[in-house]
C-alpha cells in the first residue's frame, strides 16, 4: 500500500484539468504559470533543463499531464512526483532520443521556381530554418508530432501537421495571395527570418521595389535603386559606379548565378545591364559576408536570376522611352524543365542618321535552363551578356559576357552540394580612327564546391573550395607594332573555406568561419623592378606557365546574435578580407566607362580590410528599426602621383601609390513593411579617409567616397488595387573634389596652384523622384497590362558632377575660356550636370 499511494496521488495530480494560454514565453515563464494555476510545485536543475526556450501552451480543460506533454515535446524532458512536487530531469529513454530528418524543397505554386530564403518554422518548439539559395532546407528533430509552419513574403502560409518517426521528403508549394498586387510589398514577419537576416547582416532589395521605384527615362534599374540603401552610394548622376561603406567602387563584387560581372553600365552608366523582371533575388552583403564569399574587402551582391516557370508558358514586357524589353519562359518538359529568356535593346539609333552614328544602341541577354534530373539532382545552365556600341568611325564598345553551369546534388537529407563552373569576360575598346583600336579585357574561368551538412537546427556547418584562373590585358593597340606594349597578365587563385552556425541557447547563436586564399602570378609576362623613388631598374621576362609570385591570406569570420526578446536583437560582426584584383583608373568623370583591371603582383600588394559592426534590430507587427555602427581597417589602398600617366605605359605601375585607408560610420533605418503605405527612411552619418605615402604630403584625406551625411525617404502608397504612388527622396554630401587653394600670373595667364588632395566638396545632393502606375485591366483578368509615369528629378535640382576653374567672365557677363586676354580677372568656378526633370511614360504587361 505504500508503494502503490505515491502512484495514485501522481496520477490524480497529472490528471488536474487546465486552461492556460501563454505565447512565446520562455519554459520557465510557463512553469511558473503552471505551478500558479494548479498550486503544484516543480523541482529542476537549470544546467539540465533549458529554462529560456520559448514555448506557447493554448490549452482548454486539458489535463496537466497532456499539457507537460506538449509542452516538452522534443526538449527530452521527463517528469516523476515526489515528496509532494513534480520532478522534471533529462529523459533517459533511448526511443526519446530518436532524432528524424525533413528536407526539401520550397516552390511557388504557379511556376515552380524555388523560393530564396523561405522560413520554415516548427510551431511547437519555436525553432526553425531558412531556404538556401536554391530553396532546398533540412531540419533534424526528435521523433514526434509536429506542426510546420511554411512562410514566404508576399505569399499564403502554408501549415503541416506531420508524425516524425523516421526521415522525411516534402516540397512544399506556396501559393501567391490572391488578396496582393505585385506592386504591394508584404513580408512575413516570422522570427526565424527575422534573426537569420540580423545573424546573417543581410540587405534584400526586391524586384517589386526596383520596378515601383521611379527612374530615369522610366528604365526601372537594380544599380540605381541601391541609393535607398544606407551605407551604398551612388558615386554620381549619369553613373553606376557606387561604393559602400567608404570603400572604392572595384571593392564591390557583384555575381550574377554566381559568375562575377566587372563593369554593369548601359549607355556610359546612365542605365545598368540588369532587366528586374529577370531577377529572382538580390542580396547585398555590406563586407561582412559569409566564409563562403571572397574576392573582395566592401560588399557582395549576389543575384539570382529566374529559373523558368515548369508549369506553363508566360510572358512579359515593357516598352519605354529609350528601350524594350521581353521576357519569355515555360516548361521544357512539364514539371521537369524548364526554360527562361529575357533581353532588352536601345532604339535610340532609329531616331539618328546613319551619317551620324555607324552604331549607337546597347543590349543585354539573360537566359536559364533548369533541369530536375531526379530527386536528388539538378542542372542550371545559365548566361549573361550585355553589349554597348557607340562608334562613328570613332568611338567606343564595351561588353559583358558569363555563363554558369551548376549541378545541385543532395546526398541525403541532411547534406546538400552545389558544384559550379562559371566563365566571364569584359571586354572594353576605343577607336580613335578606323584601324586604331585600344582594348582591354579581364577574363576568368572558375570551378568551385560548395556543401551544407544540417547537423541538427542548432548546428549547420558549411565547407567548399574555388579554383579559378584569371587573365588581364591592361590595354594595348591592336595591329601596331610601333605602340608601346603593355604586358599581359595570368594568375590563377584558389581558395578553401569552413564555417558553422550554431544556436548556443535559445538566445544566443554565433557563426564562426575561416577563409584560405592564395594567389599565383604566372607567365608568360614581363615584370618590372621598381625602387623607391618609383624608378623602374630591372626587367624580368617569365615564361609561358612559369609561376613567379605568391600572396596567401587567413580570412576570419564571425557573427554573433543575441535575441533579447521576440522584439529586439542584438548583432555583432567581424569580417577580414582580402583582393587580389585591382581596378586601375584615376578619372573621377561619372562619364568614363574606362576600366582597366591588374592583379596582385611584384609591385601590386592585395587588399585587404577588417570591418567590425554592431547592430540593434527592433521590429514590431508593421514597423522595424534598424541600428547599425561599423569601423573598418583597409590596406594597400591604391592612388596615383599627380599627372599619372596609365594607357600604354609599360611603367605604369610606377605610376602607382599605396598606403592605408580608415572607414567608419552610423546607420538607422525605419521601415514599413505592411499595409497601403509601405517603405523606409535611411540615415547615414560616416567618414573615409586615405593616408597614402607620396600622396597629399602623406597627409590623411578625405576618399572619393567620404559622403558624411545620406538621407532617403523611400514611399510606395497603393491607392486601390489598381492605382499606386510612389516617391524617393535623396539628400546626400557632395563629392570631394580638389580646387585651387591661390592663383598666380605667367605668361598672361592665370595658373591655379593646388596644395591640398581634396580639400573642397561638390554642392549637396538632392532630389525628388515621383511616380504613378495604373493597372489598365481588371484584377481578375488574366492578361496584365500597366502604364507608369515618373519624374526623375521632379523639381530640376541641377546636381554637380564636375567642377571647373577654367573660365573668366567678361564684362557683358559672358563665360569664356582665357586665351589671349590680358590681366584676366579672377577664374570663376563652374558646374556641370548631367539632367534636372526627366519625365517619363512606360508600359508593361504580363501574360
Amino acid at each position: 500500500m505504500l508503494l502503490i499511494a505515491p502512484q495514485a496521488i501522481s496520477q490524480n495530480v497529472l490528471d488536474k484539468e487546465l486552461t492556460l494560454q501563454l505565447n512565446d514565453v520562455t519554459l520557465e515563464e510557463a512553469l511558473d504559470a503552471i505551478s500558479n494555476e494548479t498550486d503544484i510545485s516543480f523541482s529542476y536543475s537549470t544546467r539540465s533543463i533549458p529554462v529560456d526556450h520559448k514555448v506557447s501552451i493554448d490549452a482548454r480543460n486539458q489535463k496537466l499531464s497532456e499539457v507537460l506533454d506538449q509542452l516538452f515535446l522534443g526538449l527530452q524532458i521527463e517528469y516523476v512526483w515526489l515528496e509532494n512536487k513534480l520532478i522534471l530531469r533529462k529523459s533517459k529513454n533511448a526511443v526519446v532520443d530518436q532524432k528524424y530528418t525533413i528536407s526539401g524543397y520550397v516552390l511557388d505554386l504557379n511556376d515552380g521556381e524555388t523560393l530564396i530564403g523561405a522560413t520554415i518554422l516548427v510551431e511547437e518548439l519555436g525553432i526553425g530554418t531558412i531556404a538556401n539559395a536554391y530553396g532546398f532546407y533540412s531540419i533534424t528533430l526528435p521523433a514526434g508530432n509536429y506542426t510546420l509552419k511554411y512562410s514566404y513574403i508576399g505569399y499564403q502560409n502554408q501549415i503541416k501537421p506531420i508524425s516524425l518517426q523516421g526521415n522525411m521528403n516534402i516540397d512544399v508549394n506556396l501559393e501567391f495571395s490572391s488578396s496582393l498586387l505585385q506592386e504591394v510589398v508584404v513580408t512575413v514577419n516570422d522570427s526565424v527570418q527575422t534573426v537569420d537576416k540580423v545573424h546573417s547582416n543581410i540587405t534584400q532589395l526586391s524586384n517589386t521595389t526596383i520596378l515601383q521605384k521611379p527612374s530615369v527615362l522610366g528604365e526601372p534599374d537594380v544599380i540605381k535603386s541601391l541609393d535607398i540603401l544606407p551605407g551604398i552610394q551612388l558615386f554620381n548622376d549619369g553613373s553606376t559606379f557606387f561604393n559602400v561603406r567608404g570603400g572604392n567602387r572595384d571593392q564591390n563584387q557583384i555575381l550574377v548565378d554566381e559568375a562575377p560581372i566587372y563593369n554593369p553600365a548601359h549607355l556610359l552608366g546612365l542605365f545598368s545591364s540588369f532587366t528586374p523582371e529577370a531577377i529572382k533575388d538580390i542580396k547585398i552583403y555590406k563586407g561582412n559576408a559569409g566564409a563562403d564569399f571572397g574576392g573582395r574587402i566592401s560588399s557582395v551582391m549576389d543575384i539570382h536570376t529566374k529559373d523558368g516557370n515548369m508549369k506553363n508558358f508566360h510572358m512579359n514586357g515593357r516598352l519605354g522611352l529609350v528601350t524594350t524589353q521581353l521576357s519569355l519562359e515555360g516548361p521544357i518538359a512539364k514539371e521537369k524543365s524548364s526554360f527562361f529568356l529575357s533581353g532588352r535593346r536601345s532604339y535610340i539609333d532609329a531616331f539618328l542618321s546613319n551619317e551620324d552614328f555607324d552604331q549607337f544602341y546597347f543590349f543585354d541577354i539573360t537566359g536559364k535552363i533548369n533541369l530536375r534530373l531526379n530527386d536528388n539532382n539538378r542542372l542550371f545552365l545559365s548566361i549573361f551578356s550585355s553589349n554597348d556600341q557607340y562608334i562613328d568611325r570613332e568611338g567606343l564598345a564595351w561588353k559583358n559576357i558569363a555563363g554558369t553551369i551548376r549541378w545541385n546534388h543532395t546526398f541525403n537529407d541532411r547534406l546538400f552540394a552545389n558544384t559550379t563552373f562559371y566563365s566571364s569576360k569584359y571586354e572594353y575598346k576605343l577607336i580613335s580612327a578606323p584601324g586604331q583600336v585600344w582594348s582591354n579585357h579581364i577574363a576568368n574561368a572558375s570551378l568551385k564546391t560548395d556543401f551544407s551538412f544540417y547537423r541538427n537546427p542548432q548546428s549547420t556547418h558549411k565547407f567548399g573550395f574555388k579554383l579559378s584562373g584569371h587573365n588581364f590585358n591592361p590595354g594595348n593597340l591592336e595591329g601596331n607594332n610601333d605602340a608601346p606594349f603593355v604586358p599581359k597578365r595570368n594568375a590563377t587563385e584558389f581558395s578553401l573555406y569552413y564555417s558553422n552556425e550554431r544556436q548556443l541557447s535559445p538566445r544566443w547563436l554565433l557563426t564562426y568561419g575561416l577563409r584560405l586564399s592564395t594567389w599565383t602570378n604566372f607567365g608568360r609576362t614581363i615584370e618590372y623592378t621598381i625602387d623607391e623613388d618609383y624608378l623602374v631598374t630591372d626587367t624580368t621576362t617569365y615564361e609561358d606557365r612559369s609561376s613567379y609570385n605568391d600572396y596567401a591570406n587567413l580570412e576570419p569570420r564571425i557573427k554573433l546574435t543575441y535575441i533579447v526578446n521576440d522584439k529586439n536583437f542584438l548583432a555583432f560582426n567581424y569580417a577580414r578580407s582580402a583582393q587580389y584584383i585591382n581596378l586601375i583608373s584615376n578619372s573621377i568623370s561619372p562619364f568614363n566607362n574606362l576600366e582597366v583591371w591588374l592583379p596582385a603582383s611584384i609591385n601590386i600588394k592585395p587588399q585587404t580590410a577588417d570591418q567590425i559592426s554592431l547592430g540593434w534590430t527592433h521590429k514590431r507587427k508593421k514597423w522595424q528599426l534598424n541600428l547599425e555602427g561599423y569601423y573598418k581597417e583597409m590596406q594597400n589602398q591604391i592612388d596615383y602621383a599627380n599627372q599619372a600617366e596609365l594607357l600604354l605605359n609599360p611603367h605604369f605601375e610606377a605610376e602607382i601609390r599605396s598606403g592605408r585607408g580608415t572607414a567608419y560610420g552610423f546607420e538607422a533605418v525605419l521601415s514599413k513593411q505592411t499595409g497601403k503605405l509601405t517603405g523606409s527612411v535611411a540615415y547615414v552619418l560616416s567618414k573615409s579617409t586615405r593616408e597614402i605615402e607620396g600622396i597629399n604630403d602623406g597627409e590623411s584625406y578625405a576618399a572619393l567616397s567620404d559622403r558624411p551625411v545620406q538621407f532617403s525617404v523611400n514611399a510606395l502608397f497603393q491607392k486601390s488595387q489598381r492605382s499606386s504612388f510612389s516617391g524617393t527622396l535623396m539628400i546626400l554630401s557632395g563629392s570631394p573634389v580638389t580646387t585651387p587653394t591661390s592663383f598666380y600670373q605667367y605668361a598672361g595667364r592665370t595658373v591655379p596652384i593646388y596644395t591640398e588632395k581634396n580639400n573642397d566638396r561638390l554642392p549637396t545632393y538632392h532630389r525628388l523622384d515621383l511616380g504613378w502606375s495604373y493597372r489598365l485591366n481588371k484584377v481578375e483578368r488574366k492578361f496584365n497590362h500597366f502604364l507608369s509615369i515618373s519624374f526623375f528629378n521632379f523639381y530640376g535640382q541641377k546636381n554637380s558632377v564636375l567642377r571647373s576653374f577654367n573660365k573668366i567672365v567678361l564684362d557683358d557677363g559672358t563665360i569664356v575660356v582665357p586665351t589671349e586676354i590680358n590681366n584676366p580677372e579672377e577664374l570663376k568656378s563652374t558646374h556641370r550636370f548631367v539632367y534636372q526633370v526627366v519625365p517619363s511614360i512606360s508600359y508593361s504587361f504580363n501574360l
